[in-house]
């Protein structure tokens, strides 16, 4: 298909009022069930969001599409067959039974009294157009396909819980960590720094200092252009309305290669650094006047830096649990809801390790540093959670989002 003709598809889409800033992932994928998607920022790859459970299943190639579409596809007797239209037929009248037609929209349907003939059930009008081989069946849902953007695309989640991209990355959904005889499950992404395709980015939605009134975006906002396959929110930030979206925390814009609020850097209460060089070497800073400037890193590594983050409470530090009880405030401590974490974990000999961004639920602070010492990481820091959490992992939220954040970390393709 041509790639003017996926601009139209994307212009529709979007501007058409399908869309409300307050979607959420259940009611897109509600509001897309029976559709097939083609994503028109990324290769144009085509998913059939399936009715009976409104998941996106990726249609890949023909063969692979003109499989998916029988394994989901539902059987019919040959009377329900005869009730709907078929596209052949051309007028605006329905030639068939429309009420029943429309219970079946957006399903894929069987002729199991023949030989098993495959058929798509169009949600908009209610007709059925016959699949027939793989090649027909794979030009068919092409040509019925619905442009998406990637962000909108992201809140429609897909078929499997558990997935990798490659061997550099995974997914994994509600990891049980049993501490103190509770259970809690962790949504978890890994990332090896190993990765010889990683770009690591540390990003804000302001481009300088901002000390009320700041700027703030969606998360995957923050993706554009770059092909980042994981990413979650960054530091606490005001919530009022004279500060709004500020925060001290030092956080180093790797798209300027400016470090917004670097004067915090040489005060004792601003606390860790987590860092990453040119080459994805991680670094660790308990205190960021160790880190001082990008010069000083620079010049004591003899190296570029590419992303840095700080923010509070330090989970973590040589494998310890380290959380300072001065750090904590009476809703960490006691208070148990989403919880968010960055952490580091040693590999083997000659590997630089992995990073894994972390979301748990239902837990304190205090929980969370006790769990992640559990799973045996070496170093980790806390990241703001609750309604600012948001994690992004292979084009889907697999968490959120809540309310717009004012800065990221992400991870990507070069």
């Amino acid at each position: 298909m041509k790639k003017y003709t996926y601009l139209l598809f994307l212009f529709v889409f979007i501007f058409s009022g399908f869309f409300s800033n307050s979607v959420s992932a259940q009611t897109l994928g509600e509001r897309l069930s029976g559709r097939i998607l083609i994503d028109v920022e990324r290769n144009g790859e085509a998913w059939y969001v399936y009715p009976k459970n409104n998941k996106r299943y990726y249609l890949g190639r023909p063969n692979n599409a003109f499989e998916i579409m029988r394994e989901l596809g539902l059987g019919v007797s040959e009377v329900d067959f005869a009730k709907i239209d078929s596209s052949e037929e051309v007028g605006d009248e329905y030639l068939g039974n429309i009420e029943f037609a429309k219970k079946l929209a957006g399903q894929i349907i069987l002729q199991v009294e023949k030989n098993g003939e495959a058929w798509y059930i169009n949600p908009l009008t209610y007709k059925k157009h016959y699949l027939g081989r793989p090649d027909d069946a794979f030009k068919i849902m092409r040509e019925l396909g619905l442009g998406i953007s990637l962000k909108n695309l992201a809140y429609v989640h897909k078929s499997i819980l558990d997935e990798n991209i490659d061997e550099y990355s995974s997914y994994k959904h509600k990891v049980e960590v049993k501490y103190n005889n509770e259970s809690y499950y962790l949504d978890v992404v890994e990332i090896s720094l190993d990765n010889p395709d990683l770009k690591i980015i540390t990003d804000t939605a302001n481009e300088l200092n901002c000390t009320g009134r700041c700027e703030a975006k969606e998360l995957v906002d923050f993706i554009d252009g770059d092909k980042v396959f994981a990413a979650i929110n960054g530091t606490y930030f005001d919530t009022s309305a004279e500060k709004l979206n500020y925060y001290f925390f030092p956080v180093y814009n790797s798209r300027s290669g400016i470090f917004i609020n670097g004067d915090q850097l040489k005060y004792p209460t601003t606390g860790p650094i987590m860092a990453f060089d040119q080459n994805n070497k991680f670094y660790y800073f308990k205190d960021s006047r160790d880190f001082a400037s990008v010069e000083n890193f620079e010049r004591t590594y003899e190296t570029k830096l590419q992303a840095a983050i700080g923010n509070k409470p330090r989970l973590i530090e040589d494998g310890k649990n380290l959380l300072i009880d001065w750090e904590v405030d009476e809703k960490q401590r006691y208070v148990k809801a989403t919880r968010n974490a960055i952490a580091y974990k040693e590999g083997d000999s000659g590997s630089k390790g992995s990073i894994y961004l972390i979301i748990a639920r239902n837990a304190t602070v205090s929980d969370l540093a006790e769990i992640l010492k559990i799973m045996q990481m070496e170093y980790a820091i806390n990241l703001d959670g609750g309604y600012s959490a948001a994690l992004f992992y292979h084009d889907e939220y697999m968490y959120g989002p809540g309310r717009n954040i004012p800065n990221t970390i992400m991870f990507a393709q070069k």
